[in-house]
């Protein structure tokens, strides 16, 4: 007994426990074998869970196929079941003699059993839940004693089952107390991050890093690439400056598009990526349409092995800067929208007679809004071309917003406004000539990059004249404009006013329906011989006057012999009916070339 108790109270496993007491009864009450059958209350079906004597083949036939309670009365059926059902010891002298025994006799036999006593385990509420049942190879009837014996080691295996439950139960709750207290510490761990993410976005916002700003804090806190862009596929920062995150596979068919638009509409950081290539898609809230959307790429780890998915910590990191990128781009447009309508007020007022006679206050005006009235600037104006289909127009706004973000870094601020269908840019050069054209070549091709991607390739921008003064701009701004609003879509996207020379200022002289219908009129003729004739007489004459008139020169540009330079001015000239030694048609034929040039006709030789 004491042997039995220390184990229990040792807290060995539980199956050996019950084959210790299983063999122990063995030997206080001679028996060959015993087994403690453990009742499943669910079920009503006993298994064995500790034995002694018996073989694994029996108890694997017994667990199999095994006893239930529902098999057995007070008075009839296996004396497992039966002690169970009333709490007391019960015998059978001889299992082949004793009727309702049918289904475990050929088991027994193969094992060699005949007599079973069987003694009931029970809790302290007296809720069955086995027996401690013992086997002897021959008949044998119990006395009063050795089934007081077995109860009182049935007893033991009872405590037994019922402490190694207890512990199971204690056990149990201890884990689940840890996985808790683990859950909390995750829970804290991501409070305390998404705490620190917080803190760390509303200092970006406090200190106006803008777009890109938040695109490399996002890039260095997930070890990603970033690509902010709108839906129309407007670039509107990265991080690093030439990410670019391949959504091809994503965008293209229905299937792509339609996936996108599920994901946007979720408005949820999601991946959409290959397993090889985490790639994250976040919705930026509130934006309107084109919807604004982030692209969060993590690449290979130095080629060695895949990129890490994101968590849910890094998606909320995501979606935490996502908000701010929303309050940066509305922040953004309400202080572009601003500074067009100021800067619209103020080119309305560059190019009008009445208020430029009060000079000092409109520059005055320019440079409490940023700009350096005082030093010179480069006129450039931006249209777009719009479709043939009928309602296309061209937005003005987006195209004022998306240059004016563009040069949001630029001091002095450049005049960036929209006058009418156009928009004219006002870029401030520096006083030495050398840096004026590095910077303003390094300025302008982003300005006309931008547009290009904000307006879908339709965008063209005409430059006009180079160190103008603002309060002087009013009449070089006119000229530009009649040259923009000759541009169509096969015009360069570059057109400069400078190439033309003197000519160029003749576009001022008529409406752009006149100049349109002089071109024509003039290069018309000349343009059909070219076209019945497969002649080049258009591009000659362009050759011919940037050789400065010489036909030698000419002939060294066109690779021809210069007879066929003269033989070509002729025809040209005959069928325009001009005169190529007056100066005058030779004035009305530069300016023709110059009003075709513009409208995306034959390009002028380098």
């Amino acid at each position: 007994m004491t042997e039995s108790l220390r184990a229990i109270n040792e807290e060995h496993d539980l199956d050996q426990v019950l084959a210790l007491i299983a063999r122990q009864a063995c030997e206080l009450l001679d028996l060959q074998q015993c087994a403690v059958y453990v009742l499943d209350p669910p079920s009503g079906t006993f298994r064995i869970n500790g034995s002694h004597g018996l073989s694994p083949g029996y108890i694997e036939r017994t667990n199999v196929e095994p006893m239930r309670l529902d098999e057995a009365t007070a008075r009839t059926g296996p004396p497992t079941a039966r002690a169970a059902l009333t709490g007391r010891p019960v015998f059978v002298e001889d299992v082949f003699n004793e009727p309702g025994l049918d289904r475990w006799r050929a088991n027994m036999a193969r094992e060699g059993l005949r007599a079973v006593v069987a003694a009931p385990m029970r809790t302290t509420d007296k809720s069955p839940i086995g027996t401690l049942t013992g086997y002897t190879r021959s008949e044998r009837a119990f006395d009063t004693a050795a089934l007081d014996q077995l109860a009182l080691l049935s007893d033991h295996a009872a405590a037994a089952i019922v402490a190694a439950r207890r512990r199971d139960r204690e056990r149990a709750a201890i884990g689940a107390l840890s996985e808790a207290n683990e859950e909390l510490r995750a829970q804290q761990a991501t409070v305390a991050r998404l705490r620190d993410l917080q803190q760390e976005l509303t200092r970006l916002l406090l200190t106006d890093v803008g777009l890109a700003g938040i695109a490399a804090f996002l890039a260095r806190r997930l070890d990603a690439e970033i690509t902010i862009d709108d839906e129309d596929g407007t670039a509107l920062a990265a991080s690093p400056a030439d990410a670019t995150v391949q959504r091809d596979v994503f965008e293209g068919g229905a299937g792509g598009r339609a996936r996108l638009t599920e994901v946007l509409d979720a408005g949820r950081a999601t991946e959409i990526g290959q397993a090889d290539t985490p790639v994250c898609l976040v919705p930026i809230p509130g934006s309107t349409s084109p919807r604004a959307r982030m692209w969060v790429r993590r690449t290979t780890s130095g080629g060695l092995r895949p990129a890490a998915p994101f968590d849910d910590d890094e998606r909320r990191a995501m979606e935490g800067c996502a908000l701010l990128i929303a309050l940066e781009r509305s922040r953004l447009e309400r202080r572009a929208e601003a500074e067009a309508r100021l800067t619209k007020d103020l080119l309305a007022d560059l190019l009008s007679p009445a208020a430029m006679v009060h000079a000092d206050s409109v520059m005055a005006r320019a440079a409490a809004l940023g700009h350096d009235p005082r030093g010179s600037h480069e006129l450039a104006v931006f249209v777009q071309v719009t479709d043939p289909s009928p309602g296309a127009r061209p937005d003005p706004g987006r195209l004022t917003a998306a240059l004016l973000d563009a040069a949001r870094d630029i001091r002095p601020r450049p005049v960036v406004g929209a006058v009418g269908d156009a928009v004219v840019a006002l870029l401030h050069t520096a006083a030495d000539p050398l840096r004026d054209r590095r910077r303003g070549r390094a300025l302008l091709p982003s300005l006309v990059e931008r547009a290009r991607q904000v307006t879908g390739g339709r965008a063209r921008c005409v430059v006009g004249a180079v160190q103008v003064e603002l309060a002087d701009v009013g009449q070089e701004l006119t000229v530009a404009l009649h040259a923009a609003r000759l541009v169509t879509p096969a015009s360069p996207e570059i057109v400069r006013l400078a190439d033309f020379g003197v000519h160029g200022l003749l576009l001022e002289s008529g409406t752009t329906e006149r100049l349109v219908r002089f071109a024509e009129r003039t290069l018309g003729p000349v343009a059909e011989l070219d076209r019945t004739r497969q002649s080049d007489l258009v591009a000659t004459l362009r050759a011919w006057f940037a050789a400065d008139m010489s036909n030698r020169e000419t002939a060294g540009r066109l690779f021809v012999h210069p007879n066929t330079v003269g033989y070509r001015l002729k025809r040209a000239a005959g069928a325009a009916g001009l005169d190529l030694g007056r100066p005058a048609d030779l004035m009305t034929l530069q300016l023709a070339l110059v009003v075709d040039e513009i409208r995306g006709g034959v390009p002028r030789p380098s």
